[in-house]
């Protein structure tokens, strides 16, 4: 089960239209493989349960390392970081860790579409764990606390260009481009805040006071917490696509996708 679908959920990046006549364009070039590929069954485009069923599976090999890949669940970001500039404040959230994206849901798939790019559209929940600093014009001190945030149904639209290209092996193989990610939020993402303390504060002081602050502020300014979200949900997406283009660049086409060469 997990050969067969490995195999296919590159269709969701990497396909053209499969049939019409239309065939890959490829050059030659010098693969990066490390290992020969098994003999997968390869999916067709249009074969949309397929393609979520292997996608399914690619997220839990993508958390195996395999073939090098980067694992997503749990993703570990640095920070991301939104400014309010009319409001004079800033948000910086650091020591992100991101879990949910091994249950990433495909929506749909198109081809040729922004100057005959293809494009992927996930729906994906979200849990974020990570230390929120919110930094105040005229205040010296900022605001620190501890935030998990839920974010339910957000959509992810990824768009990238592509190019065949043959090996010396003789196997055409597929380059991924520049990708680009839009997200939109279906649900205002939720949170809850907990206070950090140091060995001078008390219950009362300090970390509780910081926590009730930043809280009053995202509850009356909720377009903060869905920019953080954005910015959380657009790292994923690009460790995503870097980890099928690192697939594509080691696997031959024909063992995940059934095409006219």
């Amino acid at each position: 089960m997990i050969k067969h679908c490995l195999c296919t959920v590159l269709v969701l990046m990497y396909c053209v239209s499969y049939c019409d006549g239309q065939v890959f364009s490829f050059r030659n070039y010098e693969t990066a493989s490390t290992e020969p590929p098994l003999p997968f069954p390869a999916c067709r485009a249009d074969n949309i349960e397929c393609l979520r069923r292997g996608l399914r599976t690619f997220f839990f090999l993508m958390d195996s390392r395999h073939l090098g890949m980067t694992p997503v669940d749990p993703l570990i970001l640095n920070s991301v970081a939104v400014s309010v500039p009319e409001e004079q404040m800033s948000f910086l959230l650091r020591k992100v860790n991101v879990t949910g994206a091994r249950w990433t849901k495909l929506i749909d798939r198109k081809f040729h579409v922004n100057n005959g790019k293809n494009s992927v559209r996930f729906k994906s929940d979200l849990h974020v764990i990570g230390e929120m600093i919110m930094t105040l014009a005229g205040r010296s001190d900022p605001f620190v606390s501890l935030i998990t945030i839920d974010i339910n149904d957000v959509e992810s639209n990824i768009t990238y260009a592509w190019t065949g290209q043959r090996g010396y092996d003789n196997e055409d193989y597929i380059l991924i481009g520049q990708e680009r990610v839009a997200v939109r939020n279906t649900r205002t993402p939720s949170f809850f805040l907990q206070p950090t303390f140091n060995e001078t504060n008390t219950d009362t002081e300090g970390g509780t006071q910081d926590s009730y602050m930043m809280e009053r502020i995202l509850l009356s300014k909720s377009a903060i917490l869905d920019h953080l979200a954005n910015e959380v949900t657009v790292a994923l997406m690009h460790t995503v696509v870097d980890n099928f283009r690192l697939f594509a660049n080691q696997i031959a086409v024909k063992n995940y996708y059934i095409y006219n060469s």
